[in-house]
């Protein structure tokens, strides 16, 4: 054997294996847990300045709320009856009317006081309903609410008030009225709250409700398109269905029926609760909206079912121009987004904010019933979506609620950071 061949064939030595020293557990909350954290009580001040605005009383903050109180004033009264000037009301909350003479010249009653459990899209909708001696409706006029002034001026333009004017009690409650296109929910809970204050009154039971056509029509097409965005979020054969699913979107949950999640929306069923009769759907998109990303990380509801977005998105993939990023929208490296919304809790908790509903363009697609200004609004983030891929989506206080109900592991350690 010559010696290269007794090299090859010689054995090293063992190296001495070196003990590795356990490591110490880590003190305190790693960047990941931290940032959980944050998400969560983030999210739990704006829940909690929404309900203080709308009068939860909590121990160490015992002020009022900013909730809107239900309360007859002689100007109300004076709409119904134009000679109105002084009024009284009994034990059983029934309010004479007198004229400057001090004679009697009607009555009225509050729907406040038999029918406060109806809930319209923001919480109740009070009706003051004036009456003569024979119990003869001469008139209605709304009482104070939470509803967009928009939607409740579109209701009183179609003189839906005026429906029951002329008729004795007994008649008011067998009348049938539509609820009306572009404010359904709202109207719907006039009419409800008209009829069970009727019901009270004459001591008569309301007839068994029945869903007419155009609901079940409506729960058809949205329960359909909730299909369409869960087929084409999980089924990948569906993918190339996506701007089929996308033009639905819009159609059905934008211009059709407005079925969308809002700050608007999320502030009211905060506050006011929930009615599933008129918000089954909604109650299921908003289920879908928060289960689905804390599960399987999909944002369902901000991909695949906002209409808003749905329509940026379909306007930039027929846009002839380059995305250009918006990387501007930072404030020191802090999304814009970011800033937006802890602002906007800020504001809530002080009670110093605008209307819930103007600060999103989502009421655009109800443009029978909003402004010239609002439906600006939405279509000036269309328009920008020809030259920037969604930009509102990245300053919606709607989306970053949402985005925050997202699964995050490990793997997103170096993505995400606290703010």
């Amino acid at each position: 054997m010559t010696t290269k061949e007794k090299q090859k064939k010689r054995i090293p030595p063992k190296r001495p294996v070196k003990k590795s020293k356990k490591k110490e557990p880590q003190k305190g909350l790693n960047s990941l847990q931290a940032y959980n954290l944050y998400r969560v009580v983030l999210i739990s001040l704006l829940v909690v300045a929404v309900g203080i605005s709308g009068g939860w009383k909590l121990p160490f903050l015992q002020q009022e709320g900013h909730t809107k109180k239900i309360v007859v004033t002689q100007s109300h009264l004076e709409e119904i009856f134009k000679k109105a000037k002084y009024f009284t009301v009994d034990d059983q909350k029934k309010y004479t009317v007198y004229n400057q003479y001090k004679d009697i010249i009607g009555y009225a009653i509050s729907t406040h006081d038999f029918a406060s459990h109806v809930r319209g899209f923001a919480g109740e909708v009070p009706v003051l309903i004036g009456f003569d001696n024979d119990s003869t409706i001469q008139g209605m006029q709304m009482l104070q609410h939470n509803e967009s002034g928009e939607y409740i001026e579109f209701i009183l333009d179609d003189k839906l008030l005026e429906k029951w004017n002329g008729m004795t009690f007994d008649r008011a409650l067998y009348n049938k009225v539509d609820a009306i296109t572009s404010a359904t929910e709202t109207s719907e809970a006039i009419i409800e709250t008209i009829q069970v204050t009727m019901s009270e009154v004459t001591g008569k039971e309301l007839e068994e409700k029945h869903y007419p056509w155009t609901l079940i029509l409506q729960w058809v097409l949205t329960s359909a398109t909730l299909l369409f965005g869960l087929l084409v979020c999980f089924y990948r054969p569906m993918k190339n269905y996506r701007t089929s699913m996308l033009i639905m979107v819009v159609i059905v949950m934008g211009f059709a029926y407005q079925k969308m999640i809002s700050i608007s929306f999320l502030h009211g069923w905060i506050v006011n609760g929930i009615s599933l009769d008129s918000n089954l759907v909604s109650v299921v998109l908003l289920g879908l909206s928060v289960l689905l990303p804390i599960t399987t990380k999909k944002q369902f509801y901000c991909h695949y079912m906002c209409p808003f977005g749905a329509a940026q998105e379909l306007a930039g993939k027929i846009s002839p121009f380059q995305k250009r990023n918006m990387n501007f929208l930072k404030i020191r490296s802090i999304p814009l987004q970011t800033v937006a919304t802890i602002v906007l809790i800020c504001c809530i908790f002080l009670g110093e904010y605008p209307e819930l509903s103007f600060i999103e363009p989502f009421p655009s697609f109800s443009f029978r019933v909003v402004s010239w200004w609002m439906i600006g609004f939405g279509l000036l983030f269309i328009g920008l979506s020809f030259f920037y891929s969604k930009p509102w989506c990245k300053i919606c206080p709607t989306g970053f609620v949402l985005d925050n109900c997202k699964k995050r592991s490990a793997r997103d350690n170096k993505k995400y950071n606290i703010l």
